[in-house]
């Protein structure tokens, strides 16, 4: 859905001294890049609309994405919320003052060594190398609960929740850096920043059930400082 236009939502801006917020929505008819194989324009029996919304307020910021199947054939899908978030003093790769706690005994997909296996008591952190790992959640665990820590005496709070026609889903989080090496393959990351950023990707990525036609699913997450 990103590299696409999305279209502000008639009526959704508010602005007032507690909070403010707007929504944006996309309809798959508007989809025009990162479209192909069961979405193809011109071939595709399925039909889709998402609305995204931002609210921030004196507590802290939420995002939400809203998914309506609105066509009559059932589809899969999965969805992560991509958040950079600063960290101060370019200590990135300072695991003492940046990391991320609260998923012990998730399951770790590392996508760079095709590693897996099951995270301990300690703190994700970043090495010195390209970071991409997916953290699954043990059975019985839905929501998204961590601590993120962006440099010293920097803490900020993320929880995530999922459902799918009403019944709530499982959330994973992915842990991200390109490091210096992918820094330099972006075209829209600076080479050396890297060491100012972690991202924490909240998701909905397994055990997602299909979205009926005319139904529904929405994805949250906030985040505050702590």
């Amino acid at each position: 859905l990103r590299n696409n236009y999305w279209t502000e939502v008639a009526g959704s801006k508010t602005d007032d001294d507690a909070s403010a917020s707007v929504s944006m929505e996309l309809a798959l008819k508007d989809v025009v890049n990162a479209r192909g194989g069961k979405w193809d324009v011109g071939t595709t029996k399925l039909d889709a609309k998402c609305t995204y919304t931002v609210k921030i307020d004196g507590n802290g910021f939420t995002t939400t994405i809203d998914m309506e199947n609105t066509g009559t054939e059932a589809w899969d899908f999965m969805v992560l919320l991509h958040t950079y978030f600063a960290v101060g003093s370019g200590a990135a790769l300072d695991g003492a003052t940046c990391n991320v706690v609260g998923l012990a005994g998730y399951t770790v997909t590392d996508k760079v060594t095709g590693d897996e296996y099951l995270l301990g008591e300690d703190p994700v952190t970043i090495p010195g190398s390209l970071v991409d790992r997916v953290h699954t959640p043990p059975e019985g665990t839905l929501d998204l609960d961590v601590t993120i820590a962006v440099g010293p005496n920097k803490k900020l709070s993320l929880t995530a929740s999922g459902e799918v026609d009403g019944t709530k889903v499982p959330v994973s989080g992915v842990v991200w850096n390109p490091n210096k090496e992918g820094a330099k393959a972006l075209g829209d990351f600076g080479d050396e920043q890297y060491v100012d950023m972690i991202c924490v990707e909240p998701g909905l990525l397994s055990n997602v059930p299909l979205l009926e036609g005319g139904k529904a699913a929405t994805f949250s997450q906030f985040v505050k400082v702590l």
